[in-house]
């Protein structure tokens, strides 16, 4: 472990370390402190989550704690002054996402609309350079298009797979710390140093979020949430220079944020060849009981096990993402072959409960 530590530290300074520890901690605590603010103000404006068939949750659960998340993550980046225009844009980009969810939140806006708000949203951030650099093609229009339509379904497919995996106590919070600490030390590896702020940052955010959205949840994140964590993750992994061959630096961001991506695909194609969805705004809008930790609590996973489960297989595949890119050729093929078998047995495993759910609402 000592050695992992100085591999990852080792292009770090004295003054870097200084600012990584006082982001961290400082979100940290600031979440710890804003999330009981936020659950009595909620409460008091009646901001709950209602239980229903489609949720695991027995009684209302003060939702939109994304907010607070929000605010304790960013905060420290404000105080530190470190902002080029990329980061800028993710940071405002953030911020407009988490009024996307916190209007979802309050009044409830169809999926479809929601979708459309994600799509308008990375075509607004492009102006701050936030977008993919794929070199398809000679011909720069072709590759800005190119560029622009993978930035949408990239940053639109990472908020709506964390929005969905947002289904149980501590997960999407949990998938995310472990995304973004993947990202801190892939950041430190290649010596992006702002990369790693915004990172752990946000890491320490949500440490402090999960202290009250683990087993029995006192709050959940809600979609403002969801939609904030899903474009600040898939943002970062647009935006990091993660290894200079284009392959790897592709494939490590994927990797880092599979399991709620791999969750919300297995999701629509069940239902596709179940016949529960026809069409495409039915697969946008259907919502039910049967993401990946639903269907872990049916063959008798607890809360808490289910929770750990995913985490486990989270955390596995991204250490498998930050070996990948000092790896040659054979290493980064068997590593990638691990990660599919681990999905391959995951599946298995999620095929065992019943492959569809009678019970389902037009939302996501």
């Amino acid at each position: 472990m000592k050695l992992i530590l100085n591999e990852i530290f080792k292009n770090v300074n004295s003054s870097w370390q200084y600012r990584y520890t006082f982001s961290f901690l400082l979100a940290f605590v600031l979440a710890l402190i804003l999330i009981p603010i936020s659950i009595v103000l909620l409460k008091r404006f009646n901001i709950m989550d209602q239980p229903n068939e489609r949720k695991v949750h027995l009684t209302p659960i003060p939702r939109m704690g994304g907010i607070a998340v929000f605010i304790a993550f960013v905060i420290p980046m404000i105080l530190l002054m470190f902002f080029d225009t990329a980061q800028k844009g993710i940071i405002l980009g953030s911020a407009i996402a988490l009024l996307i969810g916190a209007i979802d939140d309050i009044w409830g806006v169809p999926a479809t609309l929601k979708l459309l708000a994600l799509i308008l949203l990375t075509l607004f951030i492009r102006q701050y350079g936030v977008i993919t650099n794929i070199i398809f093609s000679d011909n720069s229009i072709i590759n800005t298009v190119l560029n622009l339509f993978i930035s949408i379904f990239w940053i639109t497919g990472v908020c709506s797979a964390l929005n969905a995996i947002d289904h149980m106590d501590g997960l999407a919070g949990g998938i995310s710390l472990i995304a973004a600490l993947a990202y801190f030390a892939v950041s430190i590896q290649t010596g992006q140093m702002f990369w790693g702020l915004l990172s752990i940052s946000l890491a320490g955010s949500l440490l402090g979020f999960l202290v009250y959205n683990k087993h029995p949840a006192k709050i959940f994140m809600g979609d403002s949430g969801s939609f904030f964590l899903g474009f600040s993750l898939a943002s970062i992994g647009i935006m990091g220079g993660w290894d200079s061959n284009p392959i790897k630096a592709t494939i490590i961001p994927i990797a880092i944020l599979s399991l709620p991506l791999c969750d919300l695909i297995y999701v629509l194609i069940s239902r596709k060849i179940t016949g529960t969805t026809k069409t495409l705004k039915e697969s946008i809008s259907y919502c039910a009981k049967d993401h990946i930790g639903h269907r872990l609590h049916k063959i008798g996973f607890s809360d808490k096990n289910t929770a750990r489960m995913v985490y486990l297989v989270s955390g596995t595949i991204a250490i498998s993402a930050l070996i990948l890119r000092n790896t040659k050729i054979l290493g980064s093929f068997l590593l990638l072959l691990q990660m599919v078998l681990i999905y391959i047995m995951l599946v298995a495993l999620m095929q065992i409960s019943s492959t569809s759910s009678n019970t389902g609402k037009q939302d996501v």
